[in-house]
């Protein structure tokens, strides 16, 4: 069962976290898109103040005169508010006018810096113009308010980034424990599923959303296949407790018969084996009904927590003297302590299944091992031969229902020992695995070990 909450990302959080970094990004391109257009909006302000400004004075001069425009730099400067900064030189860069405290700038535009009332340096844009005389004019605005947005725009960008980065992840969050929710125990229900429970369906909390539909069609899915699953049952129970009961009746008035003939001759013969073949088919239809009883998931009702080195102990006591009869030795390696919870009986039969199958399968003088463990909280039943084993292509074959090996056809039986043991395994919760003995084959049945006992 695939753990929903292991430390690997899965496809959620990656998707939730595709999001987060594309909003991050989204948001520091549009506080770099703010930064930059307010930057420029800001200093091309600036430029047409300052530029306005310089064109007015130069039309004083022009108009006017020197002595005029010394007295507007000087009302200008007298008036303390202004952020507006002048200096006028004549042609030797001896200072004329103006209070702005700097070195001679260049002509045109240009960036200085400055001292104010305090003696701090200061930086300001300025443009620089002749005058018609030979005089230079310098108008200068400080870059003050121009840094203060660049502040103020950085604080906002961060505050920006740290919100989304916030929401994003909270929200990212949010969403994958929801939705985890949501398909942990769609999960836990296609397990139940899995296990044999054909009774439960997904829940459906929101049958408006996209997985409430999605849990919605897949239990109209799920009551479909229950009917035809069911269906078949029915159908294959039906006709093996309707061909046992004529077949049981031929078999009494086959009984009645050996009564009836000499013992010895060709009917009697032909009576006894006419006995046996109909013993062969009664048998084979109840090892189906067993199967199927045990698919279906009926007897899980029945469990209960037992000593499985017990269960185990009788079953290879009572087969050790079976392998000897076949010229074969069975040993047996049992840990103590070991319980589970289940059905002793289908344990049984299922070991009994493997047993018959090692001792039929295997040369006299062949050697059989069952041994009992515990590993990773599981129980775990090994019978092991060392015969012709299984070839690896076979060995998953070999489960299914009426599959038989090669070497096996010539001898009786229908194929469904390893598919009853199987199945026993699989309602358990656990599952059964063939593999390669060196030489022989080995067969491993695990079962969840009972907790708190």
């Amino acid at each position: 069962m695939p753990d929903l909450r292991s430390g690997r990302l899965g496809t959620i959080t990656r998707i939730a976290g595709w999001f987060v970094v594309f909003y991050t990004i989204a948001t520091l391109g549009l506080g770099a898109g703010i930064y930059v257009i307010g930057e420029s909006a800001l200093r091309e302000q600036l430029d047409d103040r300052i530029l306005a400004e310089s064109d007015y004075l130069v039309q004083v001069h022009h108009h006017r005169g020197m002595g005029s425009l010394r007295d507007t730099l000087q009302r200008r400067d007298d008036r303390g508010v202004n952020a507006l900064g002048y200096l006028l030189t004549d042609r030797s860069g001896q200072r004329l006018g103006g209070e702005l405290t700097t070195d001679q700038p260049p002509n045109g535009w240009a960036q200085i810096e400055f001292r104010d009332q305090d003696g701090k340096r200061n930086v300001a844009r300025s443009l620089t113009v002749d005058l018609r005389d030979g005089s230079n004019l310098t108008v200068a605005m400080e870059l003050a308010p121009e840094r203060a947005l660049r502040r103020t725009t950085g604080l906002l960008l961060l505050a920006g980034l740290g919100t989304t980065l916030v929401g994003g992840i909270a929200g990212a969050v949010w969403l994958t424990r929801a939705i985890r929710a949501q398909l942990k125990a769609m999960n836990t229900t296609a397990q139940g599923i899995i296990s044999g429970d054909m009774s439960l369906r997904m829940p459906v909390s929101q049958p408006d959303d996209e997985l409430g539909q999605l849990s919605a069609t897949l239990n109209t899915m799920l009551d479909r296949n229950s009917a035809l699953i069911e269906n078949l049952r029915e159908v294959s129970s039906g006709i093996a407790h309707d061909l046992r009961t004529p077949l049981a009746k031929v078999r009494q008035r086959l009984e009645r018969m050996t009564g009836l003939v000499p013992r010895e001759g060709a009917l009697s013969d032909e009576v006894e084996r006419s006995i046996v073949e109909i013993d062969a088919a009664l048998s084979l239809f109840s090892a189906l009904l067993r199967i199927a009883e045990v698919e279906a998931g009926a007897l899980r009702q029945y469990f209960r927590v037992f000593d499985l080195g017990a269960v185990v102990c009788n079953v290879c006591e009572s087969y050790m003297a079976v392998a000897e009869d076949s010229e074969k030795s069975l040993a047996c390696d049992l840990a103590g302590g070991i319980q589970v919870l289940g059905d002793d009986e289908l344990v049984s039969q299922a070991l009994v299944n493997l047993l018959e199958n090692a001792i039929r399968y295997t040369a006299p003088g062949s050697s059989i091992r069952v041994t009992l463990g515990r590993g990773h909280g599981r129980a775990v039943l090994t019978v092991t031969d060392d015969g012709p084993g299984i070839p690896a292509g076979q060995r998953d074959v070999l489960t299914q229902r009426f599959t038989r090996g090669d070497r096996s056809r010539a001898s009786p039986g229908y194929g469904l020992g390893l598919n009853l043991a199987r199945a026993v395994a699989e309602v358990h919760g656990g599952h059964l695995s063939l593999a390669d003995a060196r030489p022989g084959l080995q067969v491993d049945i695990e079962i969840p070990a009972a907790t708190g006992h």
